[in-house]
């Protein structure tokens, strides 16, 4: 507890991300690695060769932009150092022991910026401000240059921390107007993805599952309902093993992996398959 205190106070954040607890959920995912080290190491070797898949299909070799780069825990750093001239890594905030990491490269910049397109909006707004939700608006200027684009294990992430944020400052919100605004930065943010001339390496959760060992209690959709037609590699992150949430079940995240979204096979996918 003391050393994530001390993490919180001593971490370089923008003010509106840290109200909104960007910051503070860095560190939590940071706790719970420290946890469940064994239950993810599947998960983070399988992303971590996805995108060396993706720089072998890159044929540019000047930059790489890294977006929600967070701990560097499914990133392979050296590899994409050795291999493009800058590489950038983009995220709310950046903890200590990332610029650690990132110190022992001299072609590595760490950027500040919102991928989602909401903090800076949000972050801002008073309580029961009456104002209808603005439309994401990403910041895309990171990616300007860029041979090679990542989005590793953040689709569906990005409108966690408004919705809790949301919470707070517009308690009243229907659950309708919140799934919409969720679904609306899921949406821009692969609007974004497909916009690019660069080589994009998506790897995303696909489906949630809720267990009691071999028993599905619950299957939720990550992804507020988007329609996700890519097909790619797949596997399974025991992202939160009993008892780490609950001493009764697991949480489990079906993930999916595409090395080039362009060039991906398109087809109408069941998420809510097991």
């Amino acid at each position: 507890m003391i050393g994530e205190w001390l993490s919180h106070l001593t971490t370089p954040c923008h003010q509106p991300f840290r109200r909104m607890g960007y910051l503070r959920e860095l560190i939590a995912i940071r706790e719970r690695h420290r946890r469940c080290r064994t239950a993810w190491r599947i998960h983070l070797a399988a992303s971590r060769a996805l995108i060396l898949d993706a720089i072998e299909s890159c044929s540019g070799r000047e930059r790489v932009a890294v977006l929600g780069s967070g701990l560097l825990l499914d990133i392979p750093l050296t590899e994409l150092a050795g291999r493009f001239k800058t590489v950038v890594l983009i995220d709310v905030c950046h903890l200590r022991t990332t610029r650690r990491k990132v110190s022992r490269f001299a072609n590595v910049d760490l950027v500040e910026a919102d991928v989602s397109g909401v903090a800076e909006a949000l972050g801002s707004r008073r309580v029961n401000d009456g104002t209808p939700l603005r439309e994401p608006e990403p910041d895309v200027d990171p990616l300007s240059g860029a041979d090679l684009v990542i989005s590793a294990n953040l689709l569906s992430q990005l409108p966690l921390v408004p919705l809790d944020y949301l919470d707070v400052i517009a308690p009243d919100l229907s659950k309708e107007e919140r799934d919409r605004f969720a679904r609306s930065v899921i949406d821009h943010h692969l609007a974004m993805l497909q916009a690019q001339s660069a080589t994009v390496c998506l790897i995303t959760e696909t489906m949630r599952s809720i267990s009691d060992g071999e028993n599905p209690i619950e299957k939720i959709d990550p992804l507020f309902g988007a329609p996700f037609f890519f097909e790619g590699r797949e596997w399974w992150w025991d992202m939160a093993p009993r008892p780490e949430i609950n001493r009764t079940y697991d949480v489990r995240l079906r993930v999916r992996g595409i090395p080039d979204l362009a060039n991906a096979t398109v087809t109408r996918i069941c998420r809510n398959t097991v």
